[in-house]
């Protein structure tokens, strides 16, 4: 995913900002092919992921550009900390501020740059899935897979009780991002190969590998 000029599309007021949103955006791209080399898929990222991006400092006007890309109605009601997505390959997220006023749980060093790489990383997922959405597995892995890719949350991880983790394997609803990010990085770091264990959620035994893991954990 090699540096380009990605057209960055703001309200009057943050004209002047433009630089800044374009080294978060690069820090962010650069952070993801860290992530992928690391796990050989960085053939992955030599094309890009993002046409463009925009950027709201309203959370009114972000969720009904959401919306209207989505091909939904647009007075959907949208989660209060929602503040970024990728959808046909637009780009889209608050501000850095209005961010951390949606989410301060969020709040963190990095946390714009993560934020962003955390909606790419979602992409690169399905590129290592050879374009199957369906087999990125429910929202706390694929979700947790994003966290884990972006760095999300490390600095504070902790192992969840085995309890625990069953009860987010059971979630049908989504839940406190955070307890998907220790979950999944608790999870990655038991299993012999992170690349096959990205293939677990398409198998008819997916719960059950994973509690076999719980128990040779």
């Amino acid at each position: 995913m090699k540096k380009t000029d990605i057209p960055i599309v703001v309200p009057a007021g943050l004209e002047a900002r433009k630089t800044e949103f374009s080294e978060y955006l690069e820090s962010a791209r650069l952070r993801l092919e860290k992530f992928a080399g690391r796990y050989g898929w960085q053939y992955l990222t030599d094309k890009t992921f993002v046409d463009s991006w925009e950027i709201y400092d309203d959370k009114r006007d972000f969720d009904r550009r959401i919306c209207e890309l989505a091909g939904v109605a647009t007075d959907t009601k949208l989660p209060a900390t929602y503040s970024a997505a990728l959808e046909r390959r637009v780009l889209i997220t608050v501000t850095p501020g209005l961010y951390l006023a949606n989410y301060p749980q969020g709040d963190e060093p990095e946390a714009f740059v993560k934020l962003l790489c955390h909606e790419m990383a979602h992409r690169l997922h399905i590129r290592i899935l050879d374009g199957n959405e369906e087999a990125m597995g429910p929202v706390w892995f694929y979700e947790g897979f994003a966290l884990f890719a972006a760095g999300q949350f490390a600095d504070s991880y902790h192992p969840l009780a085995e309890n625990e983790l069953l009860g987010i394997f059971a979630e049908s609803e989504r839940g406190d991002y955070r307890r998907y990010a220790h979950a999944f990085r608790q999870l990655a770091a038991r299993v012999e190969s992170f690349q096959d264990f990205l293939t677990w959620p398409a198998q008819e035994d997916f719960i059950e590998r994973l509690k076999r893991l719980l128990e040779n954990g």
